[in-house]
């Protein structure tokens, strides 16, 4: 467990509950984000989890989480959830909270990979016995889309400017980086 998880095991296990009380039992609970990598601040970092649920939500069951999850009081910037069906390959997911549907699927590429690679679960089965593992092609795939969007934003934007370096690290490295890394 991270140091980030021990701070915050009480939210993310209030978290897994609120999605259990609706019958939709939950199989897996990860940590990603800075959180995972490192660099986590919670004034200025989201924190980013994935459920994996046994079956898929109808549109009842994501209506009454949407509702039980803005009742939360979140330890960090903003909480960034997603949750998958048993056996489904990201981008497919059945809830993206609180952003919704429209991002670009190279996110859920990305950061599936990186759980593929690194997250233990706080709760339940490893991602791979849950979800269907993201293929290295893929993954550049996402990775170059990710830089494109980067080049894509403002001058100006800090986040875009860190994610084209940690981007363009891993396409000519084959690794991921932490924002802070990217930010030196």
């Amino acid at each position: 467990m991270t140091v980030v998880e021990a701070q915050h095991e009480a939210f993310v296990a209030q978290v897994v509950e609120v999605v259990d009380a609706f019958g939709v039992p939950v199989l897996g609970a990860y940590v990603l984000g800075s959180a995972l990598l490192g660099g986590f601040d919670p004034r200025t970092s989201d924190l980013d989890l994935v459920l994996v649920v046994a079956r898929r939500l109808d549109t009842f069951e994501r209506a009454a989480v949407v509702r039980a999850l803005d009742e939360l009081t979140v330890p960090a910037r903003k909480l960034e959830l997603v949750i998958y069906a048993v056996g489904a390959k990201p981008p497919a997911y059945e809830l993206n909270y609180p952003d919704g549907e429209g991002e670009p699927p190279h996110w859920f590429v990305l950061d599936a990979a990186i759980a593929q690679e690194r997250a233990q679960p706080f709760t339940g089965r490893p991602w791979g016995e849950l979800l269907e593992l993201v293929s290295d092609d893929e993954v550049r795939q996402a990775a170059q889309a990710s830089l494109a969007w980067s080049l894509r934003q403002p001058a100006d934007d800090e986040f875009a400017r860190r994610n084209a370096v940690r981007s363009r690290h891993f396409l000519e490295h084959g690794e991921w980086i932490t924002k802070k890394e990217a930010s030196q």
